[in-house]
């Protein structure tokens, strides 16, 4: 049987709407210190993102036997740093959000979604805790924005550096058939 070659769908798509999430909620975060007014909208967006990272982590789990296989050599430094950096992704797009929701609390304050509802305090007051959390959180976020970079010069890499061009392998799009020419060159 022949490895996919492409992602499936499911996979695609919450790559495509974390990745929106995640940059868009690093911006805002960035954001905060002159923006107060954008704090509830990155606490929405880190709900988001907590509860889209779960979703993927157990879709990308059921639908393992259908994800192609790595564009790189297996045993290769390349092979090694493309796993490691997929793994700390998932962590960070968990504990980010996580720790976020922590520092919430123990400013004492809950964590709402968009005003529709709030996740339970899982943290009683505690100012000395929030601050450390804080600051434990945006290491996470920068981190996260690092891997996200580091994800990014990759697939740079195989396009500039190897000639693959890997991204529509990820894309949630249709594959289209090659050009008749280019099938017959192929």
């Amino acid at each position: 049987m022949k490895a996919p070659s492409r992602y499936p769908i499911s996979v695609s798509l919450l790559h495509w709407l974390l990745a929106i999430a995640l940059i868009g909620n690093l911006v805002i975060g960035w954001l905060l210190d002159d923006r107060e007014g954008l704090l509830a909208l990155h606490k929405s967006i880190g709900i988001a993102i907590l509860a889209l990272a779960l979703i993927r982590l157990t879709n990308r789990l059921r639908v393992r036997d259908q994800l192609p296989p790595s564009v790189n050599k297996t045993g290769t430094a390349a092979y090694f740093i493309e796993g490691m950096v997929h793994r700390l992704l998932y962590v960070l797009m968990l504990a980010a959000p996580l720790l976020g929701w922590l520092k919430t609390n123990a400013a004492g304050h809950a964590a709402s979604f968009f005003g529709l509802f709030s996740l339970p305090a899982l943290l009683s007051k505690n100012r000395e805790l929030s601050h450390w959390l804080g600051d434990l959180h945006a290491m996470a976020a920068y981190g996260l924005a690092a891997l996200v970079g580091l994800h990014l010069l990759g697939a740079l890499a195989h396009r500039l550096l190897k000639g693959q061009n890997i991204v529509p392998r990820i894309l949630p799009l249709p594959r289209r058939p090659l050009p008749k020419a280019r099938r017959l060159a192929d």
